[in-house]
């Protein structure tokens, strides 16, 4: 059975309230950078440290404006800021809160992440930890097939400097920092796991 800790718990609510404020059905990538951003703790501390401009207003700016979708609408010859405005013209009002369900990219993103953090950690490149932490939501939305890590690239920000800020903290003062995998097979029952919960947590 997997445990959280607050970190995690704290993430998820602000990811939560981020994702509700920008009227999302479910959380995907962008709503849960956002969370890690909000949420604080020494891992956001260090990313921004690292990159200073990946603060909560510019990423919620940046999604509110669609800025990884605005190149591929310009090649269409569509005016990304004219879309944004005809719908802002619809009347306001209270947004329901997302449903508990994720995104398929992040619950896919989520997946890759968590088996190659494990991967690390069961070859003692990473020190292994009780309890499963925000740094894996880090490492997660850092995936290259998220709109999170679309969002940053549109931001000029560099992803990969970002995950070496994550995993310079977990790797501990002094120790060697380990490459990021580029690729990581789940074993057998790992994937009957992530099967069994996308199942019950992806939208539809």
């Amino acid at each position: 059975m997997l445990v959280y800790d607050e970190s995690f718990g704290a993430v998820m609510a602000a990811s939560q309230r981020e994702a509700t404020r920008l009227g999302a059905g479910s959380y995907g990538s962008e709503h849960v950078l956002l969370g890690l951003l909000a949420a604080a703790g020494p891992l956001a501390e260090q990313v921004r440290r690292t990159e200073p401009g990946l603060t909560v207003q510019a990423v919620r700016s940046a999604v509110e404006r669609g800025a990884d979708d605005a190149p591929h609408l310009r090649r269409l010859g569509i005016d990304a800021q004219q879309v944004l405005a005809t719908a802002g013209s619809e009347p306001p009002g209270p947004r329901p809160a997302p449903r508990n369900r994720h995104t398929p990219e992040w619950q896919a993103a989520l997946g890759s992440a968590s088996v190659k953090l494990s991967q690390l950690q069961k070859s003692g490149a990473l020190p292994r930890e009780g309890k499963v932490t925000s740094a894996v939501l880090w490492l997660a939305v850092l995936e290259p097939d998220t709109r999170a890590h679309r969002l940053l690239a549109a931001m000029d920000l560099d992803a990969e400097r970002v995950r070496g800020a994550v995993l310079t903290v977990l790797a501990g003062s002094g120790s060697v920092v380990p490459p990021w995998p580029r690729q990581a097979r789940a074993g057998f029952l790992t994937r009957l796991v992530q099967r069994a919960f996308a199942r019950a947590n992806v939208a539809g």
